[in-house]
């Protein structure tokens, strides 16, 4: 049971389907894909031609499906096979996490069961 507890995240975190991921915008000419979401920390899609490195500091906005901007601010915490994790000092306000899940399970409700389920699975 402690390991349960051990293994629980801090914050929840949303994953996207490919056709609502978000684009942050870290300057005029670059942008990356946003894979997952959650209030200190995102997934993003790694870039060929703009990579990141471990440590790397990070600013920029993400702009919703609503056209709503937040504006992020953190570092690069690791890079894996699913992208690069960003550890957000200035992240997702929860009133705005809240929005985007609910926008995510009414607009693709199949996903939504399938991965909340799938991740829950995974921590259990």
């Amino acid at each position: 049971m402690i390991d349960k507890i051990k293994n629980l995240r801090r914050f929840f975190r949303l994953p996207y389907p490919k056709a609502a991921e978000p684009p942050l915008t870290v300057d005029k000419d670059t942008t990356y894909r946003v894979l997952e979401i959650s209030e200190r920390g995102i997934l993003l899609a790694q870039k060929s031609d703009a990579p990141l490195q471990i440590g790397e500091t990070l600013r920029g906005n993400i702009r919703f499906h609503d056209q709503h901007c937040e504006e992020i601010e953190g570092q690069v915490y690791r890079l894996d096979s699913r992208g690069v994790i960003i550890t957000l000092s200035q992240g997702i306000s929860p009133k705005y996490m809240m929005q985007e899940q609910i926008y995510v399970k009414n607009t693709f409700p199949v996903f939504f069961r399938y991965t909340i389920r799938e991740n829950f699975k995974a921590s259990h």
